[in-house]
């Protein structure tokens, strides 16, 4: 316990804890070694399992790009040079565009009715809120007093 303000140590003195003896300074430094040494061998087993985790990894990215490869070819022999895809010209493209435009503007106006839904909603949950004030206005000015 340290001195906490002026006189405090002369009333409570602090005693300071005595020196290790070397039995426990050696049980220490063995708990310290074995320590060490499980460690090492935890980092050698995670290397090992990396390098089995790595080779795996290696192996199978070879077997999917040697399955990818032999369907590419089978696909080329099948059915000719051409590409995976259609080509597309402009006229798809512009129709794609009026189609997306078109479902937005048939979509608009339920996107509205919802917005104006919640809005009535929230309005009137505040109506009916406010209407729980019983004595507020007054029905007559004059009867309060």
């Amino acid at each position: 316990m340290g001195k906490l303000d002026i006189n405090v140590g002369d009333d409570f003195p602090v005693d300071e804890p005595p020196p290790p003896s070397p039995e426990a300074q050696e049980a220490a430094e063995a708990a310290r070694e074995e320590w060490r040494r499980q460690k090492e061998e935890w980092r050698r087993r995670k290397g090992e399992w990396r390098q089995q985790r790595d080779a795996f990894r290696e192996d199978m990215r070879a077997r999917r790009d040697a399955f990818k490869s032999d369907v590419r070819k089978s696909f080329h022999e099948n059915f000719g040079h051409r590409g995976y895809r259609m080509p597309m010209g402009l006229m798809p493209r512009v129709l794609i565009a009026f189609a997306a435009i078109a479902l937005f503007l048939a979509l608009l106006p339920i996107l509205f009715m919802f917005g104006f839904f919640v809005l009535a909603a929230v309005l009137a949950f505040f109506a009916v809120a406010r209407s729980r004030h019983d004595n507020y206005p007054p029905a007559n000015p004059t009867a309060s007093q």
